[in-house]
């Protein structure tokens, strides 16, 4: 390679600290970077001369330091459209260096090294390209594209036309990947098809310490975008169509059900078959009893202590939060708040549902973690569940952890909404249908859920829908509560939202 190694460590420790702020994936925006260094790194090679697989360490001014993995390739003339991150001195001429991942070529390579079942060998440890039973061998001969995917935030991802996507994990952690694991027991072993099929993975091996999944590869699944999107556009056009027959008729009750179930018939059959998959999907994490790390357990007295003083606590904090920024809210939402925060005792006591999990019988097993529309994709035979990393912001071993699958199903259940708030949230007629549309889409996701569930092999909710309610409560509460504490934080004026799901459940409704 024409870049040396000191060429790259000097890059990292002198111009990366400027650079890395402005990056979407990079997480530390909120302190001052103190210094970056190359944790390790391999040369790419093999048609992808001058670029590196570098893992670099950044230390900040406070706070426990971070790792991200930060492919780099130096080039005197680096294309137009890769990423700049800087420049630096090539033997006595100006060189510029990019994010590997947006260049083609390395892309290309990446590709090839999947192929190839390459290993690299790093100054510390190694880094392998390992394919899985899905790994289509055909499509590097069909010299595909790459092409780096806009939009993303904690990851990057490389898609191969339309057959296969990279996603390079940005901030990677030792130990399992749930991203591999997840999608990989489902695909070879589980054989559920509803979720991207597990092609591969780019593992390193440190010379000290757990093996890390830097990337994973899946096959691509053709679609027509993803449910969030898909759900808005359509309620967009039931808010035109309440406008409209507000004009002409009084709206209310029976008929304002009426004209809103036949309106998105077809909108709340295709929720009804999201139901549907998300039992079958749950039902395929729980079947196999022989893996320690899928088996279903028994929900344990212990389980429901510890769900219950995590929950709590952030009960406390989100209304802590609530009574700081009280007078910084919009008029309702301050209305709302402040009722809130006079009845404690009427949110915490959506608490006492998680009891009814063990006295049903109730299994917890490995769950998405992070489940909402927007974690879907619509294909022409239904929808593709995506992203098994579950929240990034919690440690990895909390998102390995065995739970509740209710936990899913109120992700869903705030989802479904957050749409229909989004849509339908202006206006006391399309506000009206939109609490309609989310009382018939959540009724149809839990009925088709609950029949799905029901063919596991261990319960995994209560059967009766009085139980069930009972039990999502908490679930609710506690998505609805984390809801708060982002919108305060980022988008005040959409607090209310959440903090309507809240004042149903204070007020005993379980479907906040």
């Amino acid at each position: 390679m024409r870049s040396s190694g000191a060429v790259l460590d000097r890059f990292v420790a002198e111009g990366l600290a400027e650079a890395l702020p402005r990056q979407r994936w990079f997480g530390g925006k909120g302190r001052r970077i103190v210094a970056v260094a190359v944790r390790d790194a391999a040369a790419l090679g093999a048609g992808a001369a001058d670029a590196w697989l570098t893992l670099v360490d950044v230390a900040f001014d406070r706070g426990p330091g971070e790792t991200y993995v930060v492919p780099l390739r130096v080039r005197a003339n680096g294309p137009p459209d890769a990423e700049g991150l800087g420049r630096v001195d090539l033997g006595g001429a100006p060189a510029r260096v990019t994010d590997a991942l947006g260049d083609p070529d390395v892309g290309t390579a990446l590709l090839a090294a999947f192929a190839g079942a390459r290993t690299l060998r790093a100054r510390r440890g190694t880094i392998r390209f390992v394919r899985a039973p899905a790994f289509p061998a055909s499509v590097v001969a069909a010299g595909l594209p790459a092409h780096r995917l806009a939009g993303e935030q904690s990851n990057t991802s490389v898609a191969y036309g339309e057959a296969l996507i990279l996603k390079v994990f940005r901030k990677p952690e030792p130990g399992a990947n749930p991203e591999r694991e997840m999608t990989g027991f489902l695909t070879a072993r589980a054989r559920f098809a509803h979720v991207p099929q597990l092609a591969g993975a780019v593992e390193y091996d440190p010379a000290d310490g757990e093996r890390v999944t830097l990337a994973v590869l899946h096959r691509f699944t053709p679609n027509r975008g993803d449910g969030f999107t898909w759900v808005l556009e359509h309620l967009g056009r039931l808010a035109d169509f309440v406008r409209t027959r507000a004009e002409h008729e009084p709206l209310g009750g029976e008929r304002l059900v009426q004209l809103v179930r036949d309106f998105s018939a077809g909108l709340l059959g295709a929720v009804r078959r999201l139901g549907a998959l998300t039992g079958g999907l749950h039902a395929a994490l729980a079947s196999d009893p022989g893996d320690p790390a899928f088996a279903p357990e028994p929900i344990t007295a212990g389980d429901v202590a510890r769900w219950t003083a995590r929950i709590a606590g952030d009960l406390a904090l989100t209304l802590e939060a609530l009574r700081a920024r009280l007078a910084d809210l919009p008029a309702p939402a301050r209305a709302r708040a402040e009722a809130l925060l006079a009845d404690r005792a009427g949110l915490a006591a959506c608490l006492d549902g998680l009891d009814t999990l063990p006295a049903e019988g109730c299994a917890k097993i490995r769950v998405h973690g992070d489940y909402h529309l927007g974690q879907t994709l619509r294909t022409d035979d239904g929808f593709v569940i995506l992203d098994f990393e579950g929240e990034p912001a919690r440690p990895l071993a909390e998102r390995r952890a065995k739970h509740s699958p209710l936990r899913d199903v109120a992700g869903m259940v705030r989802s479904l909404d957050y749409a229909a708030a989004t849509a339908l949230g202006e206006g006391a007629g399309p506000r009206a249908a939109g609490d309609t549309w989310r009382r018939l889409a959540v009724d149809a996701f839990l009925d088709a859920y609950l029949g799905e569930a029901a063919g596991a092999p261990a319960r995994l909710v209560p059967a009766a829908r009085p139980a069930l309610a009972r039990a999502l409560a908490p679930f609710t509460l506690d998505k609805a509560l984390y809801e708060v504490r982002y919108e305060i934080d980022h988008r005040p004026a959409w607090v209310e939202v959440p903090l309507r799901g809240l004042d149903r459940l204070r007020a005993g409704g379980a479907l906040a």
